[in-house]
């Protein structure tokens, strides 16, 4: 090789290796280009995630607010309906105990009356045999 020639072939290969680092270094650009859309998209995705799941808890929170209300509400419900068993239970003893005494009253006067019919015809038996 003469030494025209080696200056020649210098540039050259000096140009296929600065030829090769741009397109490595294109290629890294690209790469990272992609690593970046790819990481926005991820983003994307985590954000609307992270908002349905906010909304999910938020509906959540509302949810058991109402079951406690009912709850509550439920409680009060009990209370009141025990007051008035326990009002209304009262009311069929004091009824019960009316009945027994307005029973056993007639239970005096069917035998008093029986009595004086039984007296009545004693003594119309014994005025008949006396007379």
């Amino acid at each position: 090789m003469t030494a025209s020639k080696q200056t020649a072939d210098r540039p050259s290969v000096q140009l296929d290796r600065r030829r090769g680092r741009a397109a490595a270094a294109t290629a890294a650009v690209d790469q990272a280009k992609a690593k970046v859309t790819e990481l926005d998209d991820r983003l994307s995705t985590n954000a609307d995630t992270v908002k349905s799941q906010k909304q999910a808890m938020r509906n959540a929170v509302a949810e058991a607010d109402r079951l406690k209300r009912l709850v509550k509400a439920g409680a009060k419900e009990r209370d009141r309906l025990a007051k008035a068993r326990k009002k209304a239970a009262a009311r069929v003893d004091k009824a019960q105990a009316k009945a027994k005494t307005a029973e056993a009253r007639y239970d005096k006067s069917v035998l008093a009356e029986m009595v004086r019919r039984e007296k009545d015809r004693d003594r119309a038996t014994a005025g008949t045999t006396a007379g």
